[in-house]
């Protein structure tokens, strides 16, 4: 009898302490984790990620029958990969890229990629396109990578597809 009260003493007791680093692990769990991945991206401080679409904004514009401008903006604190840049046709008949003219980049040694040239600021892309005919509408679609530069966080690749009409 002395027995079983002792294991049940002790089955209550490892019970109890359970219950209480339970809690202690819930008390301690930061609010940013109910929120999910997102919360990773909350903060609008330069040492806080940013979402991947506030980090590295795209936008796109028609300049003329045969061209294309790509406009690529890093955040502050961020930079781009100049080599992992590309741009695709999809869902077209007659519309293909010709040409893409980047800028030179900052050259950076990078611990991933070695010696590879880098985008700080602003960048424009000019896309040269050829058509077949009266060719119009096509779905352009934009690849990129970068990372945060104090942090040496580095975001999964990129894609954004964007609908275009040439006039």
């Amino acid at each position: 009898m002395r027995t079983t009260k002792i294991v049940g003493t002790l089955i209550v007791g490892s019970f109890s302490l359970s219950v209480v680093w339970f809690s202690h692990a819930q008390q301690s769990t930061p609010s940013n984790a109910s929120k999910g991945v997102a919360g990773l991206f909350a903060s609008a401080k330069e040492d806080d990620l940013l979402e991947p679409d506030q980090a590295f904004k795209l936008k796109v514009s028609v300049k003329g029958p045969t061209t294309v401008l790509a406009e690529l903006t890093p955040a502050a604190g961020y930079y781009m990969y100049k080599d992992r840049i590309r741009f695709t046709v999809k869902d077209s008949s007659g519309v293909k890229i010709k040409a893409v003219k980047l800028p030179t980049g900052e050259v950076k040694t990078d611990q991933f990629f070695g010696k590879t040239e880098t985008y700080k600021k602003p960048i424009q892309a000019e896309i040269t396109v050829d058509r077949v005919g009266q060719a119009k509408n096509f779905t352009l679609v934009a690849a990129y990578q970068g990372c945060h530069e104090k942090l040496g966080v580095c975001y999964p690749p990129i894609d954004k597809t964007v609908q275009l009409a040439l006039p």
